[in-house]
């Protein structure tokens, strides 16, 4: 009995970082379009709220639009990409939500933000781990465990501040790469080390990067937002 209340505790606290980011269920259809369920991503929102949409351009960028909603999509990350050290993208933001501090529950709206989750191979989890890994995808319908990196636009935050998260605890760490307040409408470029900001937020190496993930909210300030992300990839 006390092994299962764990392993749900340690769901919940999933379920909660990923319904802050917007994910705890399928989405509706018209969420995501057809282009980028083709290219892998999949859109997962709570049904508490509406679903932010997620569309590819003709110009290649994914448009991530939040109206008083939120919701992520995700794919899992290539196996030759897995173990590369850095990730780059170049992001921009044309309507920008009031900023607020994201690091309290029920506050921490963005426009955009990018998750990327470290997994060790299954055949390396304990026992617990496993079963941990399970119950999260039985329930939750994403297959994941491990640790949590994630590259924040938006906030009160200044650029560089690395914080704790505030549904998750040790098991995320994000870093804000772009205030509530920096410019926008144009696009600014990204390339971040993700071995050195794993072993900066939790002291050991890092596992395979096992799933990546773009999310927009605007629930909480009952605003509006949108943003787009392009030349998302995999470095050496």
């Amino acid at each position: 009995m006390r092994t299962a209340r764990r392993i749900r505790k340690h769901a919940l606290l999933v379920l909660c970082v990923l319904v802050a980011s917007g994910a705890a269920a399928a989405g509706p259809p018209g969420a995501i379009d057809d282009a980028l369920r083709k290219a892998g991503w999949t859109l997962f929102s709570d049904s508490r709220w509406a679903p932010a949409r997620f569309r590819l351009r003709p110009d290649g960028a994914i448009e991530a639009r939040s109206d008083n909603s939120t919701a992520l999509i995700w794919k899992k990350v290539d196996r030759g990409d897995a173990q590369k050290t850095r990730l780059a993208w170049e992001w921009r933001v044309d309507e920008m939500m009031p900023p607020t501090d994201i690091t309290v529950k029920g506050g921490d709206d963005r426009p955009l933000a990018v998750h990327v989750w470290f997994m060790k191979p299954r055949d390396q989890l304990s026992f617990l781990e496993r079963l941990r890994a399970d119950f999260i995808e039985l329930w939750v319908g994403l297959p994941v465990h491990g640790r949590l990196l994630t590259y924040v636009w938006g906030g009160r935050g200044k650029t560089g501040d690395a914080l704790p998260n505030p549904h998750v605890g040790d098991g995320s760490w994000m870093t804000v790469l772009r205030s509530g307040d920096a410019l926008t409408g144009v696009w600014l470029p990204e390339s971040r080390d993700l071995a050195a900001d794993y072993r900066a937020a939790f002291g050991e190496e890092p596992p395979d990067r096992g799933i990546i993930a773009l999310a927009a909210d605007s629930e909480d300030t009952q605003t509006r937002s949108r943003a787009a992300l392009r030349r998302l990839q995999f470095q050496p």
